[in-house]
């Protein structure tokens, strides 16, 4: 599938059909941009990139500000031809050189300020032939009648980079097939019309929007980070716009159900009555917070938990009344439900091994209720990452053609054919009795009404939990620790925790700011016990 097939049919059936409707700042209100409108953007752009005299096929680091003109600035990529390398500024200038070192981009776009960073810093020194801004390009124009762009679907679209919680964050290589997929399997799994309107939480999401021919709503173009939305914002645009759909970080459902916290009235005034769905994903949703969400919502909408990675998304899905019915069983140490298997996508649990694995076996299939390594396979999933031969090895398996993703992930599939989710492979706790993952040891703690979240890590060889109490939750902690070893108690590996250390709030990831950082826990955890 041509990936702008679906937004230039848009554009010509349904011209005045709002694409973008977001708060100017400057203008002091809210604008619309139309499918065409959107569309005559692209061509100029489209246009302006070819009188640069840029090629197809070249890789590109794009660091401008996002604004309303750098959608069909993206788009003028997708369709010329150029790879744009995709990683969140949050990382640092360390990380940000790195990634510019490692991805080898020909072109760097950007404006005054990181166009100084990158002769400050030296970033892609060795690589960088082109420097232009947006406005240059958009400025140019090419007096050659463009030709038709056919794309090969095994050709780079896009270097997407994961987050780097843990490191360098790493390139997964997004083909033109791997993206038509993904937005197949997104428009299939959860019914997505175009009449949609949806409320945009990150630019790769507007982006989406687009190509699905759907309407996108932005309350503020300039995307912070999302620990710092505005909920009175959102809430506004939801109701303003009779959003239908919104996807969102588990920090940004707090944020909304926090700020409607009080009287009843509070909460039926900024309920949230037009949302069909509500897609949250980056980390897995507390029950205690899916129960407050769900009260700004109606019964007639969906509030799901999706699971994926930057690598392959998504996976898999689940409501939150189906985890609500499985709390007694996530509350004894069963883990977190995933929900079932996206159709047309294949997850199989295999053992837990540091070691690569080069070929699938059907041996290597575990039973179900037995713990092992989440892998996934299907149209969407990545082939490689750019530049890691060595992270290839020890996370794709070839499987005749294609390749299966190993997630990094634990899991197990029950006797209903659920997936569900024990935590991190890197994270587990080794301890002379067994193997503890934190999803399943951290949830029997999280069902005290006074904590937040808890962390698991291992603190000179021995397990350690870190909590984060609720707001407001008082100051008496050897009392909340006496309760929470009198919940672990019966639990084999939970009751073996002997140490409590607590912290006002847990590092957590750059792009959705929920992820719990567990390694600064970990390092942090064994100086206080040394």
């Amino acid at each position: 599938m041509e990936l702008l097939a679906r937004f230039e049919r848009t554009a010509a059936s349904q011209p005045d059909k709002p694409a973008i409707i977001y708060f100017s700042k400057r203008m002091r209100g809210w604008k619309r941009i139309t499918y065409r409108s959107l569309f005559d953007q692209t061509q100029r752009f489209i246009s302006g990139l070819q009188a640069c005299s840029l090629t197809p096929g070249a890789v590109a680091v794009v660091m401008t500000p996002p604004s309303a003109e750098f959608f069909p600035f993206a788009l003028a990529l997708l369709k010329f031809g150029i790879a744009p390398v995709v990683f969140d500024s949050a990382i640092g200038l360390k990380k940000i050189g790195e990634v510019i070192a490692e991805s080898k981009p020909e072109i760097f776009f950007g404006n005054r300020l990181t166009h100084t960073l990158r002769i400050l810093f030296g970033w892609g020194r060795d690589s960088i032939k082109r420097s232009l801004t947006v406005e240059k390009v958009k400025g140019r124009r090419s007096k050659i009648v463009p030709s038709p762009i056919v794309h090969d679907p095994s050709s780079a679209v896009a270097i997407i980079y994961t987050s780097g919680s843990t490191g360098l964050p790493k390139g997964a290589v997004y083909t033109s097939a791997n993206f038509a997929a993904q937005l197949e399997l997104l428009q299939n799994t959860f019914r997505i019309s175009a009449d949609e309107i949806d409320l945009a939480a990150f630019p790769l999401y507007v982006l989406i929007d687009l190509l699905l021919g759907v309407t996108a709503v932005v309350p503020d173009i300039s995307f912070p980070v999302p620990g710092k939305t505005d909920p009175q914002k959102t809430i506004s645009a939801i109701r303003r716009f009779n959003v239908t759909n919104m996807f969102a970080s588990p920090v940004v459902l707090e944020l909304l159900s926090s700020f409607t916290d009080g009287t009843k009235d509070a909460r039926q005034l900024n309920h949230l009555s037009s949302l069909k769905r509500v897609i949250t994903a980056g980390a897995p949703a507390t029950i205690r917070l899916q129960e407050k969400f769900r009260q700004l919502l109606d019964d007639h909408t969906d509030l799901f938990g999706i699971y994926g990675a930057t690598e392959t998304l998504p996976i898999a899905k689940v409501e939150s009344r189906e985890v609500f019915a499985l709390k007694e069983k996530t509350a004894h140490g069963a883990g977190i439900c995933l929900g079932k298997p996206i159709e047309d996508v294949t997850v199989r649990i295999i053992p837990i091994t540091d070691e690569p694995i080069a070929e699938w076996r059907e041996s290597l299939e575990v039973e179900s209720n037995d713990a092992g390594e989440i892998t996934v396979q299907s149209l969407a999933t990545t082939r490689a990452y750019l530049h890691r031969e060595e992270a290839d090895r020890l996370s794709k398996i070839k499987f005749g053609d294609e390749i299966i993703h190993r997630m990094g992930d634990a899991g197990y599939f029950d006797e209903e054919g659920r997936l569900w989710y024990c935590g991190r492979k890197s994270h587990r706790v080794v301890t002379k009795d067994g193997v503890m993952f934190t999803e399943q040891i951290e949830n029997i703690f999280n069902a005290h009404p006074r904590v937040k979240r808890t962390a698991l890590v291992e603190g000179n060889r021995k397990p350690v939990l870190w909590v984060e109490l609720e707001r407001r939750a008082g100051s008496n902690k050897d009392k909340i620790i006496g309760e929470l070893r009198e919940m672990a108690k019966s639990h084999r590996q939970a009751s073996q925790i002997a140490t409590f250390l607590f912290m006002k709030r847990f590092p957590t990831d750059a792009r959705h700011n929920s992820k719990i950082i567990r390694e600064e826990l970990k390092a942090l955890a064994e100086k206080r016990l040394s």
